[in-house]
């Protein structure tokens, strides 16, 4: 747990110093974590998330310093996400119902990952082109109103 204190204090003094743009909005993190959560994947191979990442590219016609700007975030994700995983699975082993305190801690370990997620989707359209870091925020914007009227 320690590990995971001192990765979101790196993560958010690297991206506070960054507010060349607005920070991400609610409804725009949505696509910006399935991204990040599939870069960073601790169950897909690495060709998977390899042919992810490019179709990222050619979707969002991002540079090759761009795709490295997402690349790099999903590798500094996925540490965090290993250990938060290791930290949950020690939580619950041999449990058939869960403490009020075990769901406290498991509920605290998902706002952990939630916030250090909004602060890599900061991170990434405040490192990416101006253009990229618009396109990157639409899928967010139209695919819960899409949803919504289905």
């Amino acid at each position: 747990m320690r590990h995971v204190g001192l990765t979101i204090l790196l993560i958010s003094s690297v991206c506070s110093g960054q507010t060349s743009q607005r920070p991400v909005a609610p409804n725009e993190i949505r696509y910006l974590r399935f991204m990040l959560l599939n870069v960073a994947s601790l169950d897909h191979g690495p060709e998977a998330i390899k042919s992810f990442e490019d179709a990222l590219v050619k979707q969002f016609g991002l540079s090759r310093q761009e795709s490295d700007v997402i690349h790099s975030a999903g590798q500094s994700l996925k540490p965090v996400l290993a250990q938060l995983r290791q930290s949950s699975r020690a939580l619950v082993a041999g449990k058939a119902v869960l403490s009020p305190a075990d769901a406290a801690a498991l509920a605290s370990l998902n706002e952990q990952r939630e916030q250090i997620i909004v602060n890599l989707a900061n991170q990434i359209l405040n490192s990416v082109s101006p253009g990229a870091a618009t396109r990157l925020r639409v899928p967010g914007r139209i695919l819960p109103n899409r949803l919504r009227k289905n």
